[in-house]
């Protein structure tokens, strides 16, 4: 399993500070922040006073419109208190859940998940921010892909990163190359890491009951994803024949970038 070591506590806590500053409990003020990213649902915006720090907030507006197109899940979501916010129920739990499996979840090629916060728009998830070497957001690794092609040593390192969650049985829910960071998290540790699509979704939830299921659809969704990336990528990127990650621990970082390079 990947070796990233132990996180200094992030200062996102210490929203409380003197002189007329943002009080511990909010809400943070959104208005006129642009969201990095717009989602079917959900809306990502850098935080107002944490540079090391992204907010989630529901695009409650589209959750709805999404729900009037799936009829069924429009009767199975009226049997939930929770509303559009089951998806931080999704992402939280399964955070939790894969700290009391391994008890170090932050060892884990994923962006980090700190709380929830009120904001101006609404209940807000407060999750690490990935960045690039110049300090602004990192790309996703579809970004990667698109610029600089999908090359071998991308996908070994692509096989590293889904041989960690499997081997730390994490439940992923949608394996999408616009889920996956490459840069660096708020310790300087350069690799990919997943931002999103994580945490159990399904009504019966196999994948959380066996591990050896998980292992199974990750690996199917995954071949799929380079499928598409070989499909997209530059006509200069030679492809490489999809294979499928096998179950096996590992000394160095998930995805961990070679010393010396880039990203």
């Amino acid at each position: 399993m990947s070796e990233l070591p132990c996180p200094v506590p992030l200062a996102g806590f210490a929203f409380a500070r003197t002189g007329g500053g943002p009080a511990l409990f909010g809400p943070l003020d959104l208005t006129g922040v642009a969201p990095l990213t717009k989602g079917a649902e959900r809306r990502v915006y850098p935080h107002p006073h944490e540079p090391a720090l992204l907010v989630k907030v529901i695009n409650v507006e589209a959750h709805r419109a999404y729900l009037e197109r799936r009829r069924y899940r429009r009767w199975y979501r009226r049997y939930q208190r929770e509303g559009s916010y089951r998806v931080y129920i999704s992402e939280l739990s399964e955070y939790v859940t894969s700290f009391a499996r391994t008890g170090q979840a932050w060892r884990l090629p994923v962006a980090r998940v700190v709380g929830l916060a009120q904001t101006s728009a609404g209940l807000g998830l407060l999750v690490e921010r990935i960045t690039a070497d110049d300090g602004n957001t990192a790309p996703t690794l579809a970004q990667v892909v698109a610029e600089h092609g999908l090359d071998a040593a991308l996908r070994r390192r692509l096989d590293e990163f889904f041989r960690t969650l499997i081997d730390a049985h994490v439940v992923l829910n949608d394996i999408s190359a616009r889920n996956i960071a490459v840069g660096r998290n708020a310790d300087g540790v350069a690799g990919m890491y997943l931002i999103d699509g994580f945490g159990v979704k399904q009504a019966v939830p196999l994948y959380s009951w066996s591990k050896a299921l998980n292992a199974r659809h990750i690996r199917l969704r995954y071949a799929e994803m380079l499928t598409r990336l070989e499909q997209t990528a530059p006509e200069r990127a030679v492809p490489v024949a999809p294979r499928a990650p096998a179950s096996a621990s590992a000394s160095a970082p998930a995805g961990a970038l070679p010393r010396g390079t880039g990203h």
